[in-house]
């Protein structure tokens, strides 16, 4: 550590709280009012299904705020001697540029705020509170690792148990009043809507930058949206870190999607530990291109589950929906040169892999075939007719639980390519060898049981 900087912030921290207190003790400091809505909620019910009554009112409140003081106190502490200084000195270790400046800035912010907020509450802003926003402040400047995470609100899932501690920092949990509960300035035209009913709440926290958070959540949805058929996805999330300099470490971001999720499923009590041994296992394997925010990797894994994830997402025209869940099939278990007999072909290769997970080969056969032909009819710019909705309702009750079936051969396929490790070729040569010959059987067994311990 750089003993002279450390020295010359601390001068600077302390001058800034010197100012502080003589401010508040002559009275030339104080707070101004600033009027919030708070939601206070008034009915509320969590079951299966996740929070299916719901009613809330606003309250206005006013509160004491230091926004405005705080920036003037910025603005001016930029003309003190100590400033200078450790401008000089930052300059002097990282060199010239935005960075020193920026980064200066942002620390005497996070001083002010810390010092007023402290003497708010009356609690003194000691010395050892100075050193550690100094530690970090030099821990952001070198770009080492600090406390990071995220609250994130959820749709698609819900639990029986109250929580569900996934992995190290990483807990899944029902949603809470206190959740809904909340407060937000009165000129914050975004947030006076009706307060949102998020179905469970998925709680992140690790050591490292903030820039890592959103791939994080991204990777945390998408273990989530493959442990069951479940349109999983995020409504919004509250960023957090102890870091000082960037710009993103108290953010809240909302999502663009419009409307809710077309399938919820739950976490029982008995399939609680099965999903942190899913999490576990697939969360040090699963392909990057699943989640990352800027896609530039294209294989039939990611093609697979692009396609997995337009089923659960885009319009609830069934159809659709179908077509692109068979298409996901498709980029897993047919290769590119095939061209004939293409529903035989993909039946006899998902039956038999299904059938060694104990699943009815016939009845697996008869849905890849079911499916393919809505498939093709979409394709073609048709939909089911009378005639067809009925045939399907005749089989399967509804024509949904067909697409259901189809997500989860799907969902269960990728997961098996994933851990397999084998290119996508060899894995159908393998599935194609194991209906002639038994050695090859085995050794799709071996794959195949690995995929049993994770999700049985």
């Amino acid at each position: 550590m750089d003993e002279d900087l450390f020295s010359t912030l601390k001068l600077l921290a302390l001058t800034i709280k010197r100012t502080i207190d003589d401010g508040i003790s002559d009275g030339t400091l104080m707070p101004e009012e600033e009027v919030y809505l708070r939601w206070k909620v008034d009915k509320f019910q969590y079951t299966d299904k996740g929070v299916i009554e719901q009613a809330a009112h606003g309250e206005y409140i006013t509160k004491p705020s230091w926004f405005r003081t705080s920036f003037k106190l910025t603005e001016s502490i930029k003309k003190f001697n100590e400033y200078n200084s450790a401008f000089e000195r930052l300059t002097n270790v990282f060199g010239k540029g935005d960075v020193p400046s920026k980064a200066l800035e942002a620390f005497v912010r996070k001083l002010v705020q810390e010092c007023l907020h402290k003497s708010f509450l009356a609690e003194k802003f000691e010395e050892n509170d100075i050193d550690n926003i100094i530690k970090i402040f030099l821990k952001d400047l070198h770009e080492e690792p600090v406390r990071c995470g995220a609250k994130i609100e959820l749709e698609g899932v819900t639990l029986r148990p109250d929580k569900v501690e996934l992995s190290y920092g990483i807990t899944l949990r029902k949603t809470k009043i206190e959740d809904i509960e909340k407060e937000f300035p009165e000129f914050s035209f975004t947030q006076l809507n009706f307060p949102s009913k998020p179905s469970a709440i998925l709680n992140i926290e690790f050591f490292g930058r903030p820039n890592e958070i959103q791939r994080k959540v991204e990777q945390a949805i998408t273990i989530l949206r493959l442990f069951k058929v479940g349109s999983v996805t995020w409504t919004r999330y509250h960023m957090f870190s102890d870091s000082i300099i960037d710009p993103m470490a108290n953010a809240t971001v909302g999502s663009n999607r419009i409307g809710t999720a077309y399938e919820t499923y739950l976490i029982t009590e008995e399939e609680a530990p099965k999903l942190k041994k899913f999490w576990q296992t697939i969360s040090n394997i699963m392909p990057s291109s699943f989640f990352e925010l800027d896609k530039t990797r294209i294989d039939h894994l990611t093609v697979a589950y692009n396609r997995y994830t337009d089923s659960l997402f885009q319009n609830g025209i069934l159809e659709r929906r179908i077509a692109n869940a068979v298409m996901g099939l498709e980029a897993l278990i047919l290769k590119p040169g095939e061209i004939q007999e293409l529903p035989y072909r993909l039946g006899i290769r998902v039956s038999k892999i299904f059938a060694l997970l104990e699943y009815d080969p016939h009845e697996t056969k008869k849905a890849i075939i079911e499916a393919y032909k809505v498939r093709n009819l979409f394709a073609h710019g048709g939909q089911l007719n009378d005639k067809g909705k009925k045939k399907l309702e005749s089989r399967y009750k509804d024509p949904k639980n067909l697409l259901l079936s189809i997500l989860n051969y799907l969902r269960i396929l990728i997961i098996i390519m994933v851990i397999s490790k084998r290119k996508k070729d060899e894995f159908i040569d393998l599935v194609d060898n194991s209906l002639i010959d038994r050695k090859y059987e085995e050794q799709l067994n071996g794959v195949i049981s690995q995929v049993k311990e994770i999700l049985w």
